[in-house]
């Protein structure tokens, strides 16, 4: 038995001084466990994620534009084509979409929000509710109190010399009060470019549809 025990204690003496010997100060299984820690810390940083992620931001004025969410969360590269609007049933925004390119980029822009916490709301969202959401892009202009016995021939009238998509032509079938006393119905209209629809909403703006004015909206 003394025999074996001295034997035993000669063998950790060898290992420990062949650890030593190699400049090693740890334990053999602890720097083994330390060195792969080490490189699944590395690999994630060396390799971001990938794969896109949805944010969707309440809080917005009712007046922003895709150009102002890139400022207000100082994202320099973010293209009109990441931000979607979510509106109400009066065709108000309510909240904004962004499609990030990577969790990291999504995280990134949480912690902007965060520290403008008093301002906006931040939380994930799904490619569901993505694809959901209208695209306006600057292309679409909403009227207002258009008189509910107006038909599509009493908008053409109204946008006349405006050039835009006629059978783009959507006449809300809710009707909306806000611009009048009497209820009236929104009219929403396409057009080929946003110089063209910005100009219809210069033009157009506090005109009258069958003696009704009409406020007109440009959609982001």
């Amino acid at each position: 038995m003394l025999g074996l025990l001295r034997a035993l204690t000669k063998s950790n003496r060898s290992i420990q001084m062949g650890i030593q010997n190699q400049g090693l100060t740890l334990p053999l299984s602890r720097q083994v466990s330390t060195q792969m820690e080490n490189n699944s810390s590395d690999s994630f940083l060396q390799n971001p994620s990938t794969g896109l992620v949805y944010g969707r931001i309440s809080g917005i004025g009712r007046h922003t534009r895709k150009s102002d969410i890139s400022s207000m969360l100082g994202i320099s590269k973010l293209s009109p084509d990441d931000v979607r609007f979510e509106y109400n049933t009066n065709y108000a925004p309510v909240a904004v979409m962004i499609q990030f390119p990577s969790r990291n980029a999504y995280e990134a822009t949480f912690r902007a929000v965060v520290r403008k916490s008093g301002l906006f709301r931040m939380e994930m969202a799904d490619r569901q509710k993505w694809d959901t959401l209208p695209r306006y892009d600057g292309k679409t202009i909403l009227l207002l109190g258009v008189p509910r016995n107006a038909l599509a021939d009493d908008v053409e009238r109204f946008l006349v010399g405006c050039q835009y998509d006629a059978s783009s032509i959507q006449m809300s079938a809710r009707q909306l009060r806000g611009f009048d006393r009497s209820p009236a119905r929104a009219v929403l209209v396409e057009f080929p470019s946003q110089a063209l629809a910005t100009h219809a909403f210069i033009t157009k703006n506090r005109g009258f549809c069958l003696n009704s004015q009409i406020a007109v909206r440009l959609l982001p």
